[in-house]
């Protein structure tokens, strides 16, 4: 399946520019991944009508970051503009649950994203034909990895996107030895997702 891969280079600026919007409605939710509870909110727009699916995406930020931070400032704009918007916190960060915590696995993140498309999915507020993701910072490489392999996710767009080749990797974790043990993530099964029927670094910011 084709998939459309954006690349958007956005500024605060930018951002800040559209101050005089309505405030979304955002719910609390939860999902599960890999048997852990996963912390999220959902960014309703205010004019959402329930007979009428709005196009929707998935939300996610750079390292270290929660979900309360430069995800939910992107989720809300989205929202403003009529999309329904996820953030949530990884595994092992935020609210969400995992007994290893602050702990950087590109792998768990992927596995993450794809648990939130299909909550996602599950919404009756959102299109299970116009789902999307959109990754800022660290977190595009994940995005798009997620998207590569989930027919649900139906496009893409990266904001600032770190886009690790095999060299940023292994200087990011550690060295070559620290990068090879993440490796074994790969090799557990793939959560079963389905689509319901039919070299740039960034600081972390609040």
């Amino acid at each position: 399946m084709l998939k459309t891969l954006t690349l958007a280079v956005a500024t605060t600026a930018a951002l800040a520019a559209s101050n005089a919007f309505a405030a979304p409605r955002v719910e609390r939710v939860a999902f599960a991944s890999y048997g852990e509870q996963i912390i999220g909110e959902l960014y309703l727009p205010e004019d959402l009508d329930a007979a009428k699916p709005r196009p929707a995406l998935v939300v996610t930020g750079a390292w270290m970051t929660v979900k309360e931070q430069m995800p939910a400032r992107y989720a809300r704009e989205m929202a403003d503009r009529g999309f329904v918007a996820l953030t949530f916190d990884f595994r092992g960060w935020g609210e969400s649950g995992g007994v290893r915590r602050q702990y950087e696995d590109p792998y768990a993140k992927i596995a993450d994203i794809e648990a939130a498309v299909a909550y996602l999915a599950s919404r009756p507020e959102a299109d299970q034909d116009r789902i999307g993701g959109l990754g800022i910072c660290a977190s595009s490489g994940y995005m798009v990895t997620a998207a590569a392999e989930n027919a649900a996710i139906k496009s893409v767009a990266l904001v600032a996107p770190w886009l690790q080749d095999a060299e940023v990797v292994e200087q990011a974790y550690g060295g070559r030895n620290a990068s090879s043990g993440l490796r074994p993530w790969a090799m557990r099964p793939r959560l079963s997702i389905a689509a319901p029927a039919s070299k740039r670094s960034c600081r972390p910011r609040a």
